[in-house]
């Protein structure tokens, strides 16, 4: 499972662990997956979201994934699980925007 956790703004270096950080959703890795083409997009774009990495991800780099998630859906066709993994983290993606806020991610 990776989980991943709200972060402010101002965050630059990759947290030990999630403290006291909000909780913002997980994905597990057969969702990961699904979205992979989106989540290839992402790195080329500079905002990489790896399963088996920690990740972090500025502010910028997560309105760059909901650009490209939001802007690419058509890629899934009707794939039913895709399509869910896809409101997970749409979801987690616009509430981050919504905040202002970046994103960790840390795998179990």
């Amino acid at each position: 499972m990776l989980d991943i956790y709200y972060t402010d703004p101002s965050t630059t270096d990759m947290p030990e662990d999630p403290g006291s950080l909000e909780l913002a959703g997980s994905i597990e890795l057969d969702a990961h997956r699904s979205l992979a083409a989106l989540f290839d997009k992402g790195t080329k774009a500079g905002a990489s979201f790896k399963y088996f990495e920690d990740s972090l991800l500025t502010p910028a780099q997560v309105a760059t994934l909901l650009k490209i998630f939001t802007s690419n859906v058509g890629e899934l066709g009707g794939n039913r699980q895709a399509l869910a993994a896809f409101d997970a983290m749409r979801g987690i993606f616009d509430g981050a925007v919504s905040k202002g806020a970046g994103l960790v991610a840390f795998g179990d």
